[in-house]
């Protein structure tokens, strides 16, 4: 069976780690929402956008009536590779972008403690990330569409919300940026609190070595990298877990 490490099912979103992370790293305080699906929804969608998704939906609902159409039996198993695939993919690619083996050379370039780097780093592994669940999903997508009349319907639903829910997604994501900076300049400020009570001077030389407090904030980028993927895949996670829950009914 599929999974994220650390991922609870049933668990609501507000409890992932990605927003304990945002939490607890900009002093956040938050309340569980006792809103349901309709009501936090509401906010995302204009008044367009529900007569769009009204008409899709009759449209989805016409396939359970599509009796001509046979579906094939899906491999749930190359599905779960596929996804374990990814996360591994996502973790060596962040590994490789924010641990590199001149990690030692490059400390000598960066002489200021200027978030900006891994500002940029951060955008173009999130692009990278972006891309690649993006594929998988509609990967995916396109494998339940081969499938009974329930699964082909799941599919198409998720193709419409992706679509009408995705932008909004994907401005929030973008803030999570701001959040690694406030955690940067903690990490700053502990070094220099320490620096000050010991009375040493500031060497630059050791910031990326392990043991170093830039060392330690990459450390905190990839964390929260990782806790972003883990949201990015919910939807493929559920799309996945429809077809082994339907090869189990028909087992």
């Amino acid at each position: 069976m599929v999974g994220l490490e650390g991922m609870d099912l049933h668990s609501p979103l507000h409890r992932s780690k990605l927003l304990r992370l945002l939490q607890d790293w900009a002093q956040v305080g938050g309340e569980p929402s006792r809103q349901d699906v309709a009501e936090r929804l509401s906010p995302w969608l204009g008044a367009f956008d529900a007569v769009k998704l009204d008409g899709a939906l009759q449209q989805i609902e016409s396939y359970a009536t599509q009796t001509r159409v046979r579906g094939q039996a899906l491999d749930a198993d190359a599905l779960d590779a596929a996804f374990q695939a990814l996360k591994a993919e996502v973790a060596d690619m962040a590994t490789a972008s924010l641990f590199p083996p001149n990690a030692a050379s490059g400390a000598a370039h960066e002489a200021k403690a200027d978030y900006g780097p891994s500002h940029q780093r951060y955008l173009g592994l999130q692009k990278r990330m972006e891309l690649a669940v993006d594929k998988l999903r509609q990967q995916v997508r396109q494998t339940l569409s081969r499938g009974s009349a329930p699964l082909r319907q799941l599919a198409a639903l998720d193709a419409v919300m992706a679509q009408m829910l995705g932008p909004r997604e994907q401005k929030l994501l973008t803030t999570v940026p701001v959040y690694l900076e406030r955690r940067f300049e903690h990490r700053h400020a502990c070094h220099r609190q320490q620096l000050a009570a010991s009375g040493l001077s500031d060497d630059p030389g050791p910031w990326r070595l392990p043991g170093g407090w830039l060392h330690d904030f990459q450390h905190d980028l990839r964390e929260m990298l990782l806790a972003e993927l883990q949201v990015r895949l919910l939807p493929i996670l559920g799309l996945i877990e429809a077809v082994h829950t339907e090869n189990r009914e028909q087992a």
